[in-house]
């Protein structure tokens, strides 16, 4: 299995609301905007770790 960090779940480890983060930085002020009062996570019914995951914007390109 190939894991992709783009999936994440809301509110719990144990959700299963599933949400696709965003891809592009452009995409990420709106993002945060919409979900401002939501809490991400490593979901464990997607087989992830269950840690709470925050955003991230990355200007420089490695």
């Amino acid at each position: 299995m190939v894991w992709s960090a783009n999936w994440a779940v809301l509110g719990s480890a144990d959700s299963e609301m599933p949400l696709m983060l965003p891809l592009e930085a452009i995409e990420l002020d709106a993002f945060r905007r919409r979900h401002a009062d939501d809490t991400f996570w490593c979901g464990l019914l997607l087989g992830g770790c269950g840690g709470q995951l925050t955003t991230k914007l990355y200007t420089d390109l490695l």
